[in-house]
């Protein structure tokens, strides 16, 4: 493992699977977003390739799928969910019959041949592993499902994982699934929880204020798995808070010491509206970062390698 101070950027990459929980059978809901992600993924990994920065991409397995006969020929038995809004439904084949705001297998495959992008994993069907009707038979079946789907189409399993909607649980499942690091939160009690307790009014405002201090620092070492976030990237902020955004991550590279990881994500949605300002915000922060890995010797690195330590960007 490595004792290097290091940068890891992590995408959760996820097109309506990591949204029907709430979208529902809206055909339209978020539509903007998640069509623009097909030209946003070959974008953003343009602008990490030009930079040689590394990345995991915890892409949900379905994505990975042809279509819809290919996705229900894959996918394993749903949890027996009693929350009928947190269940796969037949009928999304119906709402989305061409699988664009489903699938990408084309954008999963440019993943994996880019330089430097390591392929992770969100869970096959972004299932939630805190609802008390998840079990642990179906956590087993879920990450087989992308084992074997990573094995068949490039060549191995996955190492990394984020959890959907970060919620960690069946760690030993996990770990008996083949998966050696996976994303924990930031740390504080705010940016846990699941469902209404997240979404409520106060840790959404202490989320947003905690992303706009400079002085927080959110970075840490690796402990037992896990590669704790140190920032939510918000490429959508008014310009005035998007400034402290900026110096927010500055401040954090430039106090960052080894063995820290400095662990910033987002999803590839997020920058579906309003893309080209967006994506040059990306470019901004992607930009802060290679500055400081050049002026510090901070080492970009994809989630695997800081516990497989692989070295040295992938040519």
């Amino acid at each position: 493992m490595t004792r290097q101070a290091s940068v890891v950027i992590s995408l959760d990459f996820e097109l309506r699977w990591g949204l029907y929980q709430r979208l529902g059978l809206d055909r339209n809901g978020y539509r903007q977003n998640l069509e623009n992600e097909h030209r946003v993924v070959p974008k953003l990994l343009k602008l990490l390739a030009e930079r040689q920065l590394r990345a995991t991409w915890a892409v949900v397995g379905a994505v990975a799928c042809r279509g819809w006969d290919d996705y229900f020929a894959r996918a394993p038995r749903p949890p027996a969910y009693r929350d009928p809004r947190l269940r796969v439904s037949p009928r999304f084949a119906e709402l989305d019959p061409d699988g664009r705001l489903h699938f990408g297998a084309g954008l999963v495959q440019a993943i994996h041949d880019t330089p430097g992008q390591e392929l992770g994993t969100h869970t096959f069907s972004h299932i939630l592993m805190r609802d008390p009707d998840v079990t642990a038979e179906d956590v087993r079946a879920d990450l087989g499902a992308v084992a074997s789907l990573w094995r068949e189409r490039f060549g191995a399993a996955p190492v990394s994982l984020v959890f959907p909607k970060n919620q960690i649980a069946f760690e030993h499942v996990v770990r008996a699934c083949g998966i050696r690091i996976w994303r924990g939160t930031e740390g504080p009690w705010y940016f846990d929880g699941t469902g209404a307790a997240r979404s409520a009014l106060l840790p959404r405002a202490l989320r947003l204020v905690d992303a706009l201090n400079p002085w927080v620092r959110r970075a840490g070492a690796v402990q037992d798995n896990v590669t704790r976030s140190s920032l939510f990237l918000r490429a959508n902020l008014p310009r005035p808070a998007w400034r402290l955004h900026l110096t927010r991550i500055r401040h954090e590279l430039t106090a960052l010491r080894p063995p820290e990881v400095f662990h910033v994500w987002w999803h590839p949605h997020n920058l579906g509206a309003h893309m080209q300002a967006r994506l040059c915000r990306v470019e901004q922060a992607l930009d802060l970062i290679v500055g400081e890995c050049a002026r510090r010797g901070l080492v970009s690195r994809s989630m695997k390698e800081l516990v497989l330590d692989e070295g040295t960007f992938r040519e």
